[in-house]
């Protein structure tokens, strides 16, 4: 593949990221509305899901709404 194919695929990819992030909303994700994303919860939106344990900055196994800003 050539390296401009390459680029045009990452731009691409990166573009649809970023337009799925600003169509994910905490509250949807809130499934049991405790005001926190649990990874179960996250689990409904794979991209969340992957990005759960870089996003859970204290560790404790839920992302609060501050944390899931970062996404």
């Amino acid at each position: 593949m050539q390296l401009k194919h390459v680029f045009v695929l990452t731009i691409g990819m990166f573009t649809s990221a970023l337009v799925l992030a600003s169509e994910v909303d905490f509250a949807l994700l809130d499934a049991n509305n405790d005001g926190l994303v649990s990874m179960s919860e996250a689990k409904q939106v794979p991209a969340v899901a992957e990005a759960f344990r870089r996003l859970d900055r204290n560790r404790d196994g839920a992302l609060s709404a501050k944390e899931f800003s970062h996404f």
